[in-house]
């Protein structure tokens, strides 16, 4: 029996994907309500896209069409991660060295191939969800209800926003699945939508509107209110680094993306017919 990327890895790696917006995302009164909606539409079309994702890989064009495609949400993850990090942590590095490093160890990631990426995922999900709901659980109490918006208009567009940010990288791996994927990316979409919408709403109720909307990471600002006596002072630390790591595995994944028409394989896993041919001599 060959080896593949199971279900469970595949929905742990596009759960991945929405976490990784969380520190870039503005906080207002819609925020939770527009996370929620883009993440759904991400993945029902995902779904589809993995789904159409045997007929693509048939064509050598639609193969690097798709490998320059994930080009721009690999490169636009890299340079907001170098710029988070100059802005929080490293303010006197040149951000050209902190993306150069982070683009090393994209790289040295992705050369062991998109199914060990996606199940190294699978305990970087848990670790990131873990940490996240320990952070929401220490700000229980200091949560403002009084703070909760109603649903209005504006979400429609923060809405589109929060999708133009998700669908490429999620639409790229999508359409880069082996087959019987697409439940599993719609399954980590919706959870990873689901923890992206609470913890904007935690924020909010944290920070208020007025304050959120003047911080440049929110998100990451509303962590820090988090703390357990003196260990772990720095909530907002022990909150960023899962969510980076959850970047980290975005960007490798979309760089095994890139890399698949030349290496015509997923790590341990070949395309296309190649990878039936051991089966059917074993037959």
């Amino acid at each position: 029996m060959r080896e593949r990327l199971f279900p469970r890895w595949g929905a742990a790696l596009f759960a991945l994907l929405p976490l990784s917006e969380l520190l870039y995302l503005p906080v207002d009164g819609q925020t939770m309500y527009a996370a929620a909606l883009a993440s759904l539409v991400c993945a029902l079309l995902c779904a589809g896209g993995a789904r159409i994702a045997p007929f693509w890989r048939r064509y050598r064009i639609l193969q690097w069409a798709l490998a320059l495609f994930a080009l721009w949400p690999l490169t636009q993850s890299l340079a907001r991660m170098g710029l988070f990090l100059r802005n929080t942590v490293f303010p006197a590095r040149p951000l050209w060295s902190l993306i150069l490093l982070l683009t090393v160890c994209t790289l040295l990631t992705a050369t062991t191939g998109l199914n060990r990426c996606a199940m190294w995922a699978l305990p970087v999900a848990w670790a990131a969800g873990a940490v996240l709901a320990l952070s929401g659980i220490l700000t229980l109490g200091e949560l403002r209800i009084s703070y909760w918006e109603a649903p209005a208009a504006p979400l429609l567009g923060q809405a589109g926003a929060i999708l133009r940010a998700l669908l490429p990288a999620a639409l790229a791996l999508s359409l880069a699945l082996p087959d019987g994927l697409a439940g599993a990316a719609s399954r980590g979409l919706s959870a990873g939508g689901t923890l992206l919408a609470l913890l904007s709403l935690r924020a909010l109720l944290l920070l208020g509107p007025h304050t959120a909307a003047l911080l440049p990471y929110p998100n990451f600002s509303a962590a820090g209110l988090a703390a357990i006596g003196d260990f772990a002072r720095h909530g907002e630390v022990f909150f960023a680094v899962p969510l980076l790591l959850c970047e980290l595995g975005r960007c490798a994944a979309l760089a095994c993306v890139l890399l698949l028409p030349v290496t015509h394989s997923y790590g341990v896993l070949r395309l296309g017919q190649e990878a039936d041919r051991p089966a059917h001599r074993q037959q």
